[in-house]
């Protein structure tokens, strides 16, 4: 049964913002330079809809906040902003005033501050920031750092596993390193861009049909839609050939087509979407699944849950640097947990991996 969604203050999400960037002005990764801390914080992600695990968080937060500042002084030259996301799209019209800041009021000579973007939300936000700063000069982004917080339903994208693991990376337990992307071409559409996985199919179906839906419960709607999705989805997108070029990881061609149902390409492998759906559980980073009747549907849709689909008849698996896929007819696009619907217009479909210098700081085993 669904429960319906309750929600937590904005002051609290504001508090739980402001406590973690008090961690980021102690941090010994930006002691040595002025820091701006910028906590962007989205009070619609899926960990607000619990207020008891809310105030759980925040009663440990402020003795840790408190016994750091205690011990730790924060950086001289440091300034927090906490600035509360209030509709879909502000955390990237928030990292664009930051920007703006950056490059026409500070300049990027001299020893300009650092820029420190706390993302506390789910991987929607965390998508929405990190397409503000993809396609940026190099000089900007070696002063921008950014640390993406698991605050969402699924959390497949963040830099932490949860959210102790968070404040110990800005107590010192913490690395950096560089974000890959993926750059999403459809034909006759402007490139987006993907920071864990981009599908076709039936998965991106359900997300799409999730998205509309999660707001007004506060359950798992991904794999409850997944799971009626089986039945009906065949009726709306039935199966046609999908033909899809591969380049591989060693540089090798390869092409192959089939009545694949979905198709998921990552940064990397072993990754999870849709709420810890271990589509990719090894080391390749593609995945694509041929249609089967109905019995063996089911019996794949729980092996895929389990990150144990791959020795399946049908499953492809690939480590893959690019993919092209060709279709002549709609089919739903999902990356990092947004959904659009491509008409067959769109396709061929291009998908590739690019190296980008965005930095994030994360936990050295993560």
């Amino acid at each position: 049964m669904f429960l319906k969604m309750r929600s937590v203050s904005v002051e609290d999400a504001r508090e739980i913002g402001a406590s973690f960037a008090e961690l980021a002005v102690r941090s010994t990764i930006v002691s040595l330079r002025p820091v701006h801390v910028h906590a962007i914080v989205s009070p619609t992600a899926g960990f607000f809809r619990h207020p008891l695990q809310v105030q759980e968080t925040l009663t440990w937060l402020r003795m840790i906040v408190l016994d750091t500042a205690a011990a730790v002084e924060p950086n001289p030259e440091s300034r927090i902003a906490v600035h509360v996301a209030r509709y879909k799209g502000h955390p990237g019209d928030l990292v664009s005033e930051i920007l703006e800041t950056l490059i026409l009021q500070e300049g990027i000579q001299g020893e300009p501050p650092y820029h420190f973007i706390l993302s506390l939300g789910g991987d929607g936000t965390h998508q929405e920031i990190l397409n503000m700063l993809v396609d940026l000069p190099g000089e900007v982004l070696e002063r921008i750092l950014v640390f993406r917080l698991p605050m969402g339903t699924g959390n497949d994208g963040a830099d932490v596993a949860d959210l102790a693991s968070a404040a110990k990376c800005l107590l010192g337990e913490g690395g950096i390193g560089d974000v890959t992307a993926l750059r999403i071409q459809p034909s006759g559409l402007k490139a987006m861009y993907a920071f864990n996985i981009a599908s076709v199919g039936i998965d991106a179906f359900v997300t799409h049909t999730a998205n509309r839906l999660k707001t007004r419960f506060n359950t798992d709607i991904y794999r409850k839609i997944a799971d009626v999705s089986v039945l009906f989805y065949p009726l709306l997108f039935p199966a046609k050939t999908l033909s899809i070029d591969i380049t591989l990881s060693d540089g090798r061609l390869e092409h192959v087509s089939g009545k694949y149902v979905l198709t998921a390409f990552g940064v990397s492998g072993h990754r999870s979407y849709g709420n810890h759906k271990w589509i990719l559980p090894g080391e390749e980073n593609l995945c694509a699944i041929t249609d089967r009747p109905l019995r063996t549907k089911l019996q794949l849709k729980n092996l895929l849950y389990a990150g144990k689909h791959v020795h399946q008849e049908g499953v492809l698996l690939r480590k893959a640097h690019q993919i092209c896929l060709h279709y002549d007819a709609p089919l739903f696009l999902q990356y990092d947990g947004e959904a659009i619907r491509l008409e067959k217009e769109n396709f061929p479909l291009r998908i590739e991996l690019v190296s980008t210098k965005i930095r994030t700081q994360r936990m050295r085993s993560f």
